[in-house]
Order: structure tokens, then sequence, then C-alpha cells
């Protein structure tokens, strides 16, 4: 990918939500063919059935505790030395040219990312780790990779450990990989509106 694509994603909300969407895209591509392939004739056993409303409200409220938790890990890090390093989301909103370019990157963030990141760690990667290794096993790694999925300075990754073992958390007790994409968009939300 050229050089310039990348650069042009840090200040043009259009290329920032192009890359994005392919990026993620990719991670739901995964998901959903393992999906497709482990569960033919029901998508509820990936996670994708209706889920009872209390699941949702619990969701956005776990959403809420996340980002607490992550905001707390952060300060943390940033008082012991170890500042989480600029987010291209930051970036690209400091770039932005109007409202239009905050509803692209916010409806971004909020719905594609979400969906697409939760059907690849808690729909597939969690499934496979936990038919395998059981339920801890699979609520931890996928909390880590998740993590380190956010980048390798510890200001970007151990912040975001916490966020993973709640949505994994919610998966295991809803059944349902809803719960956690609207905590997961609550987190998100929260990262966009109070930078």
């Amino acid at each position: 990918m050229p050089l310039e694509i990348l650069e042009r994603s840090e200040s043009d909300a259009r290329v920032f939500a192009w890359l994005q969407g392919a990026d993620d895209g990719v991670l739901a591509a995964v998901a959903l063919a393992f999906g497709r392939s482990r569960y033919p004739r029901d998508w509820r056993c990936f996670g994708l059935g209706r889920v009872r409303p209390r699941w949702l409200g619990l969701g956005l409220l776990a959403g809420l505790a996340a980002a607490a938790t992550a905001g707390g890990v952060s300060a943390a890090l940033t008082h012991w030395g170890y500042p989480a390093p600029v987010h291209p989301v930051e970036t690209v909103l400091e770039e932005a040219s109007g409202a239009g370019d905050v509803l692209i990157v916010l409806l971004t963030v909020v719905l594609a990312v979400p969906f697409a990141e939760e059907a690849f760690f808690r729909g597939f990667a969690y499934r496979v780790l936990r038919a395998r290794f059981g339920a801890g096993a699979a609520v931890v790694t996928t909390a880590v990779g998740f993590a380190l999925g956010h980048g390798l300075a510890p200001g970007a990754w151990l912040p975001v450990v916490p966020i993973g073992l709640i949505l994994a958390l919610l998966v295991e007790g809803s059944g349902s990989l809803w719960p956690a994409v609207a905590a997961h968009a609550t987190v998100n939300v929260l990262a966009v509106l109070l930078p």
C-alpha cells in the first residue's frame, strides 16, 4: 500500500474510513467464513442470534465500566512514564473539516469496527479457544490478543486488556456477540467524544 494513502488516512476522514473498513472487513470476513463453515444452519451458535434486551442494557453499562477502567489504567501508565501514543482517530478528528468528517469517523468506529472486531475476537477466536482450552483461557487470550491489536506500546495495549476481558465475559454470559458489540460501541463513542 502506498505510503501516501497511509499518511492521508491520518488527515482525511474518508480515507481513514476506507482503510479501517478494509482492515476490519478482513477480520469480519475471516470470522463470518468460520461461522458459516462451522455453523452452516444456525448463526445463533456463532453468537448472532437474538438476545434479551436486558443483555443489551448490560452491554451498554459494561461499556461504560470498561471505558472507565481503561481510563484509569491509562492514567496510571502515564503517571509511571508509559503514556498512550496518539491514536489515529484523534489525529483524523483534529484534521476534520466539518461535521460530515466527524460523522464519517464516528460511524466507522461506532458501527463497523465494533461488529467486525467482535465477530473476529469473540465470534471466531473466542469460540475456537474456548472449545480447545476452556472459557478462562479463551477470555484471557482473546483479551490480550485484542489489546495487542491496538498497538505494542504498553500505553496502547495495557488499557485495552480490561476492555477485552469485559467483552469476552459478556459473550460468555449471554452466549451472544450483541452485548459485546454494544459495549464496544459505547467504549468507542466515549473515546471519540471525550478524548
